[in-house]
């Protein structure tokens, strides 16, 4: 039976940076979360739950993802360990 209940954004730790350094390459490259989803063999509502830091992605679906905004994981990685949100 369904509580009701809305999943709550995180405020802060790995998932929530993560999703943020992602959301951020993917837009500066002007992709969109369809084409991304697309080509990462995934749900676009799959890739918003990343972005928004409430799931968290196997390895293989971060490389799928970065290989869809010609963008190298390691360089979202970074940008996630720089995010106000990043706590380890």
């Amino acid at each position: 039976m369904p509580t009701g209940k809305k999943r709550v954004q995180p405020l802060s730790g790995p998932e929530k940076a993560f999703g943020e350094a992602f959301r951020s390459a993917r837009r500066r490259q002007q992709i969109s979360q369809e084409r991304v989803a697309l080509e990462a063999e995934c749900d676009r509502t799959t890739i918003s739950l990343i972005e928004r830091g409430l799931v968290s992605p196997k390895l293989a679906t971060i490389t799928r993802m970065c290989r869809a905004i010609d963008t190298k994981p390691s360089a979202v990685m970074r940008k996630m360990e720089e995010s106000r949100f990043y706590t380890a």
